[in-house]
């Protein structure tokens, strides 16, 4: 499945590095607000959720018509939020432990389901991290944070602009993850705090938490 052109005109041209916040795009400029910094990790994720958006022809999820599975807990899940509408607090938002920046993109009501994936290297990594390291060598000066802002600005508008580049997207099967559902709760014997009661675990005929069971396992160490 082809990326290039899912995100429109977004920006004219990545060449024309953006200087200020007011050079990006209303919606990314959203997503920084809510993660109170740029990034290419930021922009990864908005790419990703626009690209899969466009892909699946979604709109933000009110509810959970819409899932994101994330192979990361980077900055780029910030933008998933954001963008789509997916949150852990929905239950449409779930996290598998991977260290990938892959995300997989559900439609309830359509019964289709796109992996896109980051495949290339991040614009401008290597000079970024020279700048760096000579700038805890021999300090750094006024000109040199102004470079590594700009350098972080281009890779930023390169993977949005650009997202061809980066990403590859396909159709996969359709597995729908279970939908969320009202919980009970009941009281750990040890610390006396509430618990899921399908989390909780029995020892010596108390039923605990799995907190206090690993510092008790812990305590015996």
């Amino acid at each position: 499945m082809p990326v290039q052109g899912l995100l429109g005109d977004t920006m004219s041209n990545a060449e024309d590095a953006p200087d200020a916040l007011h050079d990006f795009p209303e919606d990314f400029r959203e997503c920084i607000r809510f993660h109170r910094h740029t990034c290419p990790g930021l922009a990864i994720g908005y790419a990703a959720a626009k690209i899969g958006a466009e892909a699946l022809g979604a709109a933000p999820s009110q509810d959970e018509e819409l899932v994101a599975v994330v192979e990361n807990d980077s900055c780029a899940v910030d933008a998933v939020q954001v963008l789509l509408g997916c949150t852990f607090g929905k239950g449409n938002l779930v996290f598998r432990d991977w260290g990938k920046q892959v995300f997989t993109f559900v439609d309830r009501t359509n019964l289709k389901a796109v992996r896109v994936s980051f495949v290339g290297e991040v614009p401008f990594r290597r000079e970024r991290r020279e700048l760096r390291d000579s700038m805890r060598v021999r300090g750094a000066t006024p000109d040199d944070e102004l470079q590594l802002e700009r350098l972080k600005h281009r890779a930023i508008a390169e993977i949005i602009s650009d997202p061809g580049r980066f990403f590859t997207v396909r159709e996969i099967p359709c597995e729908l993850p279970p939908r969320t559902t009202v919980v009970k709760t009941s009281t750990c014997s040890v610390c006396a705090e509430e618990v899921v009661v399908q989390k909780l675990v029995e020892r010596a005929g108390r039923k605990i938490c799995k907190e206090c069971e690993m510092r008790a396992g812990l305590a015996r160490q």
